[in-house]
């Protein structure tokens, strides 16, 4: 008869290397294992390839799993799906944030149907989960197969440089698409596609995002930044990076999904200590993509999941014409349902143009709106309406160019210019750059119970 000795003993066994990066993951000593002797009728696998528990990061309670990808490379079966399950189960009872930590190649077939229902009872627990508490999901090797799709019902996914996603095996991914089975689900391409919003190299970084991320929940952190500092590198034409680094408080930005499409930012930063959501749309006044559209509006599902106000900085001459019109209606039809019926406070700033969709989207929603000086808001961008409106009379000019520059000029000042805008009703206040961090401040302050 085995022991609890033995027992214990060859489940230390099994689970060391993955017991290790548990305990590297979360604060010392916190790790409390549940559902510890779990396994399959049909083999010995004690533990049967998963590890959960209760724990703390970062003094953040927590429950959590990992799929240990040494036992039987991870495969998903009827016992450990109950197990995780059951973890999914008692964050949701308890209201503690899910970290998921996955490791596998896919099903155990042998199980059959057994092991599809597996499946479904732990994505049934996972949709439960998302909305309800924080579902952070890691990609440490392989995510292969059904358990893929755990990607969009998790607010955060934060994958290794070296793991692999698909929701078949690269090499059948590979033959069917006939292209090189190393380029088929690499985190840096589930990056580029936005399945995943973070990548890390070390258990170290790891653990640093996971913080950083359940920080976002917490809705405050202490910056030491300046409620008055004035935002002397704001001016016309700043770039994004340097607009964050001003508006928000220093070295508190989140990025997330930062390779897919890059025009637009999305990500958590504080101001005045208070947690928002960031969106900057666009980079150099880009157009918005139907990509563009999706990482929105994916974002936006996280920030509603955690109760945090959004703040959207604008310059974007509107929605892209292109062959992929159908699919930007589509998805810009989803954005523009996510943006109003976010239940979270919604703040603008017009930092460039918010030129047709762009405004209707991302400023029009908004509880408070407030623009530079020097932003230019329209149906169309001033050069454009101006050779709709006086197409004669720029085509019976000498120099042409010239003409239409002078006519843009003088209908976008005025129709277009924010002074314009706000004395319509349509803007709270138009504002020197500089002033951009105190306004959305003053304004968040006030909106904050």
């Amino acid at each position: 008869m085995e022991t609890l000795k033995n027992a214990k003993t060859a489940l230390a066994a099994a689970n060391k290397n993955l017991t290790d990066f548990l305990n590297a993951l979360v604060d010392d000593k916190s790790f409390v294992e549940t559902d510890a002797f779990i396994c399959s009728l049909n083999d010995a696998n004690v533990g049967d390839g998963v590890v959960s528990g209760f724990a703390t990061v970062d003094d953040t309670p927590v429950c959590i799993f990992a799929v240990n990808g040494k036992t039987m490379k991870g495969a998903i079966g009827e016992a450990n799906s109950k197990k995780i399950v059951r973890t999914i189960n008692n964050a949701v009872r308890m209201g503690k944030p899910l970290i998921a930590v996955w490791d596998t190649m896919g099903a155990r077939f042998a199980e059959g149907i057994g092991a599809l229902e597996g499946y479904g009872s732990m994505l049934r627990a996972y949709t439960v989960a998302y909305g309800d508490v924080p579902v952070i999901t890691v990609i440490k090797g392989n995510n292969l197969g059904i358990s893929s799709y755990v990607a969009g019902i998790s607010d955060f996914v934060i994958a290794y440089e070296d793991s692999v996603i698909a929701s078949a095996s690269p090499l059948v991914i590979a033959g069917k698409a006939g292209v090189d089975a190393k380029t088929v689900g690499t985190a840096k391409a589930a990056a580029q596609k936005g399945i995943v919003t973070q990548t890390v190299k070390t258990d170290k970084e790891l653990r640093q995002q996971v913080i950083a991320s359940l920080a976002v929940f917490k809705g405050e952190k202490q910056s030491g930044d300046d409620v008055n500092r004035v935002c002397k590198g704001l001016k016309a034409g700043v770039g994004i990076d340097t607009l964050i680094k001003e508006v928000f408080d220093k070295n508190s930005f989140l990025e997330l999904r930062e390779q897919y499409a890059p025009a637009v930012k999305t990500g958590f930063a504080t101001l005045a200590d208070i947690t928002v959501g960031v969106v900057v749309a666009a980079a150099d006044g880009e157009r918005i993509t139907h990509d563009a559209c999706i990482k929105i509006s994916e974002f936006l599902n996280v920030c509603e999941n955690a109760e945090r106000p959004v703040v959207f900085l604008v310059d974007s001459v509107g929605t892209e014409q292109s062959a992929a019109d159908a699919a930007l209606i589509r998805e810009m039809s989803n954005l523009i349902y996510q943006v109003n019926s976010l239940s979270v406070d919604i703040f603008s700033v017009v930092y460039g143009k918010a030129i047709g969709g762009a405004y209707t989207a991302l400023v029009a929603p908004s509880e408070y709106k407030i623009a530079w000086d020097s932003a230019e808001i329209g149906a169309l961008e001033s050069e454009a309406a101006a050779r709709l409106l006086y197409a004669d009379e720029i085509k019976s000019a000498k120099d042409k160019d010239k003409t239409a520059e002078k006519l843009a000029k003088s209908y976008g000042g005025e129709n277009c210019a924010a002074l314009v805008v706000a004395k319509d009703g349509y803007l709270d206040n138009v504002i020197e750059p500089n002033h951009t961090r105190s306004y959305l401040i003053a304004a968040l302050l006030a909106h904050v119970e």
